[in-house]
């Protein structure tokens, strides 16, 4: 009988082979092969004895699965009869916790179903229906293959004997696996070798002077810079003539104005207290005017860019107390200042 069972097991493993030849024919198949010992019923008056166990799996789910297993052996009774025992169950597997993705490498297992346990000596045959129930663990060692530690106990309905069936052994798994996750990478900190903000995989200008400002590119910002003049021409009393002497500051704020074309100027005309308020507030008028039209007639100025303001002795920048401070307010005062950059 023991031969008979060699070759069934050699049908079993070569049938799950052809399950798995090709990836196509994937199929959630679990081949169970192991060593069992049986432990019978001390009713039985039969000696405890070591067999070869074989089974498959079909799962359902992760966690559900039907099985049959098959075992068969040869032993003796008390009185030394030989006699030769089988035993086949079909059940259900239900599986704690999930392997899917590569967690729970051990998984416990419940089991339980229905068989028949065989006794056949030399003298008499009986066939029982059994009952089984049990547990027991599976170590995935892969994704397919792992070991499996499994007790069984197997009810005579017949006869109300308790068998036990130990089993330890090695099971593969032809169904559809999902790869191992990739390892996770850490990537490398980004490198900012010329501590400018802007990381060298996107500074298109490498070795940016510390402190510079840049754009998005790591390239330097064009530098902001303040151009300013300022011009004041002081008249006689009473005049409204500009001197000669500053026909040169006149020039240089006409430069500055073409320069930069989109400046407007107001040309600020002053006087001291002498005189009627009235009288200074048209004579400071016609002061910033007299500069306006040099900046015209004769530097080519656009004239809406200019306006003459006269504020007549509002605003001394000295004291009308004294002549030197009343010279000092008869005035035109220009002052301009522009942010630019190169």
């Amino acid at each position: 009988m023991k031969q008979q069972f060699l070759a069934g097991v050699a049908a079993v493993a070569t049938a799950a082979s052809m399950f798995a030849a090709p990836a196509s024919a994937e199929v959630p198949l679990t081949f169970n092969v192991g060593i069992g010992q049986f432990v019978f019923d001390g009713d039985r008056a039969l000696k405890d004895t070591e067999t070869p166990v074989v089974g498959l799996e079909y799962a359902f789910t992760d966690n559900w699965a039907a099985e049959v297993m098959y075992a068969e052996d040869s032993t003796r009774y008390n009185d030394g009869t030989k006699t030769d025992v089988a035993a086949w169950q079909v059940g259900m597997m239900y599986y704690t916790g999930s392997y899917i993705g590569g967690g729970n490498r051990v998984r416990p297992y419940l089991a339980f179903g229905m068989g028949e346990i065989d006794i056949d000596a030399d003298v008499f045959d009986t066939v029982e229906t059994t009952a089984n129930a049990g547990g027991g663990l599976r170590w995935m060692l892969t994704p397919r293959f792992g070991a499996r530690l499994d007790a069984r106990m197997l009810h005579s309905l017949d006869e109300s004997e308790n068998d036990f069936l130990l089993t330890a052994g090695l099971n593969f798994y032809f169904g559809k696996v999902e790869a191992d996750p990739e390892p996770t990478r850490v990537a490398a900190a980004p490198v900012d070798s010329d501590g400018d903000g802007v990381t060298d995989d996107r500074d298109q200008c490498p070795g940016t002077p510390a402190g510079t400002r840049v754009d998005a590119t790591g390239c330097p910002l064009p530098v902001a810079q303040v151009a300013s003049i300022k011009l004041k021409v002081n008249f006689d009393f009473d005049s409204t003539k500009v001197k000669e002497v500053y026909f040169g500051d006149i020039s240089e704020l006409a430069a500055f104005l073409k320069r930069f074309s989109d400046l407007q100027v107001d040309v600020e005309g002053h006087t001291d207290s002498v005189g009627p308020e009235n009288y200074n507030q048209q004579l400071s008028q016609r002061r910033a005017q007299a500069v306006v039209d040099l900046l015209v007639n004769q530097h080519g100025i656009s004239a809406d860019r200019l306006e003459a303001v006269g504020y007549g002795e509002s605003r001394p920048v000295a004291s009308n107390d004294t002549s030197e401070g009343r010279a000092e307010n008869r005035r035109v005062m220009a002052t301009l200042e522009v942010e630019y950059k190169e």
